[in-house]
């Protein structure tokens, strides 16, 4: 049984072919450029309009306009909000990307990491995923909260 599975997921590799690879490491570079100083409208560029990208807490995949909305709503939250790529490997038309997020919540330090999944055509992205441990990061943040709260009294 272990080496049926293990042949199975070696028959799900796909190999980028060399345009794809390429593809994969401009998009993966222009993604690291925009969350180094981070703007909502800026992420236009990285998508095609119709994108079909779900983030967390998206219910239901966005398009590119609701990608932006999503984004500039979180940097009112965040503005210090930083993404770095830790990592990153194409599969296909698939690129994942590891990368570390830093914010300040109430006066402190936040970091998280995470994962982006996007599938790119020609030079933009036209599917996407993101994750994380939401729930970690939500409780996280309510103690940096609360803690604040407690100083403030």
């Amino acid at each position: 049984m272990t080496q049926d599975v293990a042949a199975d997921a070696s028959a799900r590799f796909i190999p980028p072919t060399p345009a794809q690879l390429a593809a994969a490491h401009d998009i993966v570079g222009r993604f690291a450029k925009r969350w180094a100083q981070p703007r909502a409208e800026d992420l236009e560029e990285l998508m095609v309009a119709d994108t079909r990208n779900l983030i967390p807490p998206m219910k239901e995949p966005a398009d590119r306009a609701g990608v932006i909305a999503h984004f500039r709503q979180v940097l009112q939250q965040l503005p210090d909000l930083r993404i770095a790529v830790e990592r990153w490997a194409p599969t296909g038309d698939a690129v994942m990307v590891e990368w570390r997020a830093t914010a300040s919540v109430a006066g402190q330090p936040l970091q998280w990491t995470g994962v982006d999944r996007f599938c790119v055509r020609g030079d933009r992205i036209y599917e996407g995923s993101v994750y994380w441990d939401t729930r970690g990061l939500a409780e996280r943040v309510a103690e940096l909260v609360a803690q604040a709260a407690k100083k403030a009294h």
